[in-house]
């Protein structure tokens, strides 16, 4: 009896360290947000770290409640002989991708808040995981890149295997492009003007900022020297001529702001007589007569 005690007594002290260890957990990673929140501004930049400490916070933990239900020593052997285990059943999966979170934190490949296409997945990073990546997805049957609504979990040894596509790591920007068809009986001299000067009236505002930014991450990778002021360039077909516009724009107002000066760009040229925006159209003229089949008389 008084053994049975004791067992109780050992049983009860351990599950009360347990609760106490996982509230523990609760209030460090509370309070590790708080502390994040007010040190970093940037707020994509807080929530990696904070899924970076939250992980080794919850890691740690587990590890206390192991010896507390294993002991620190005696049964050392046991708690390998299940860590082995458990690596035998989850195999390279597991492995794999914990080797990719890893890889993630230390090297920088990517982290929550940014625009990242991984093999077949597009999205924005919404949290890194140990094992998985989440991404709120974009693009798929969505025309350019705005959400679908579907959330995709990524693991995280796909960082492997396919090639990780970073929209936002360094510059915040991408270049793009419109490309517009002029017949040859239009004025396309005072077209790619026009196009030109349009390009220009949007870029004038972040320009500076841009340029700014891109001179710092050619200060750190062997970038060669290109600008970010719009540029024009001009090809004929065997149709029409085609002007094609360059130009800088943040990631995330892609197709919003491509769809603004298609609609400036239109109504601009509605008021050139000169200028005619080129299309393929074909005109049934009419269909040549039919000859009647010779009879079997003759």
């Amino acid at each position: 009896m008084p053994d049975l005690q004791i067992d109780y007594v050992m049983l009860l002290t351990k599950l009360v360290s347990s609760v106490v260890v996982l509230l523990s957990t609760l209030v460090l990673n509370s309070m590790l947000r708080r502390v994040l929140r007010r040190r970093i501004s940037d707020t994509a930049h807080m929530r990696t770290v904070y899924t970076l400490g939250r992980n080794l916070v919850l890691l740690v933990a587990v590890m206390i409640v192991l010896l507390i239900w294993l002991g620190p020593s005696s049964n050392i052997s046991v708690a390998m002989g299940i860590l082995g285990a458990g690596i035998a059943f989850a195999s390279q999966e597991t492995i794999g991708s914990f080797a990719g979170y890893l890889s993630i934190v230390l090297s920088g490949i990517y982290r929550i808040g940014d625009r990242v296409c991984i093999g077949d997945v597009t999205g924005d990073v919404l949290d890194i995981g140990i094992l998985r990546t989440t991404v709120m997805e974009i693009g798929q049957w969505v025309r350019a890149e705005q959400y679908t609504g579907r959330v995709v979990t990524i693991a995280n040894r796909a960082i492997f295997s396919d090639p990780v596509f970073n929209y936002t790591q360094h510059w915040p920007y991408i270049w793009d492009e419109i490309t517009l068809p002029v017949t040859y009986e239009s004025d396309w001299r005072r077209a790619a003007e026009i196009v030109l000067s349009h390009g220009q009236q949007y870029s004038e505002e972040f320009q500076a900022s841009a340029e700014a930014t891109l001179d710092q991450v050619r200060r750190r990778f062997p970038i060669q020297t290109t600008s970010v002021a719009p540029s024009l360039y001009v090809v004929m077909t065997d149709n029409w001529i085609e002007l094609t516009m360059r130009y800088v724009v943040e990631v995330r107002k892609r197709r919003a702001v491509m769809a603004d000066l298609h609609r400036e760009l239109l109504e601009h040229f509605e008021r050139e007589p000169a200028i005619s925006i080129a299309s393929a159209t074909f005109e049934i003229v009419g269909f040549p007569p039919l000859r009647q089949a010779p009879s079997a008389e003759t």
